[in-house]
């Protein structure tokens, strides 16, 4: 594992608890006075039902196949296309896009409190794994796994996975599995 690839003072949108846009401020005072956000998560499934992960380089954990935080600048949409490109250098269209869902989740890590509203977004199309030009900085690993796979994941004793992939996963995507 490396050291956290994110900028801390990365500028992101603060939101008030109805998701309604109230400011700015960097990555780390959003996480270190729990301010809530606005973050993406995309799941890219293929033909196969197969579902594509990442492994952060920052933890070592498997998480969504990409994600990311965004300024007030940008839409929920405009975000999920900017990190896809960003961490699996695949560029997609808008109607690529399919919003399956809207969370208000709150985390909490060692020095972090991750209070955030997530657009989640499926992407169903066969991407094989030598397309993707991944960001190393941010991305250890890419993998795709099937149901019986995530299930596992997800059943681990051990911390494999983030917390907000697994909420998402077991809510969305592995019901879209069956």
């Amino acid at each position: 594992m490396n050291a956290i690839p994110h900028d801390p003072k990365e500028v992101i949108a603060v939101v008030d608890e109805h998701d309604k846009v109230i400011g700015e401020t960097t990555r780390r005072a959003a996480h270190e006075r729990g301010l809530w956000h606005r973050e993406v998560y995309v799941y890219l499934i293929n033909p196969e039902k197969r579902v594509l992960l990442h492994k952060r380089s920052d933890t070592g954990l498997w998480d969504h196949s990409s994600s990311g935080h965004f300024p007030k600048a940008q839409t929920y949409l405009d975000a999920a296309q900017r990190e896809f490109e960003e961490e699996l250098g695949i560029k997609l269209n808008a109607g690529e896009l399919e919003e399956v869902g809207f969370e208000k989740i709150q985390t909490l890590g060692i020095s972090k409190i991750n209070n955030h509203f997530a657009r989640i977004f499926f992407v169903r199309k066969k991407v094989s794994l030598d397309e993707f030009k991944i960001d190393k900085k941010e991305v250890e690993e890419i993998k795709y796994f099937d149901k019986h796979e995530l299930t596992n994941l997800l059943n681990s004793s051990e911390k494999i996975m983030t917390g907000s992939a697994k909420i998402v996963i077991k809510k969305y995507v592995l019901p879209t599995l069956q």
